[in-house]
């Protein structure tokens, strides 16, 4: 991690991910770090390492990721989403960066980050990280200052 955080997947294989969806290999327990009542602001940060070839792939909708807060630790009892995103097929193969803002007055006891299809067939193995940070992360081609020549 670059910052001070918690690391939810760490290279997490998703096998044959369905619209079931996943949960990340870790969930951060609020009431042991005693921030269940504490405002939670900051981002998830989910970078796709590897996904299947654009062969074994049906469907045109992709991936939704979610983070959810929720009482129990499977996250499916009373979930509350508090970031997501989508993400088109092309970009799961291309192996992208994303960043998902969080922002939640009130926890509930753990917080973790779901992973689902979204009528799309992933056939094969799509692996992960994502990691809870209290700052974005940015690349750095965008914040490059280019010469211009005179």
């Amino acid at each position: 991690m670059q910052n001070e955080g918690y690391k939810f997947s760490d290279s997490q294989t998703l096998s044959n991910l369905d619209s079931t969806g996943e949960i990340s290999d870790n969930t951060w327990d609020m009431e042991a770090n005693a921030m269940v009542d504490d405002m939670i602001m900051g981002n998830v940060i989910v970078t796709i390492i590897s996904a299947p070839a654009q062969a074994t792939i049906a469907g045109t909708e992709g991936m939704q990721i979610e983070v959810r807060t929720d009482s129990n630790v499977n996250l499916t009892t009373t979930p509350e989403i508090i970031g997501a995103i989508s993400v088109l097929p092309a970009k799961v193969i291309a192996g992208a960066q994303f960043t998902i803002p969080v922002f939640c007055p009130k926890m509930q006891k753990q917080m973790g980050v779901w992973y689902k299809d979204v009528s799309t067939d992933f056939v094969g193995d799509i692996v992960v990280d994502a990691d809870f940070q209290y700052s974005p992360v940015v690349s750095s081609e965008d914040i490059q200052v280019k010469r211009t020549s005179i």
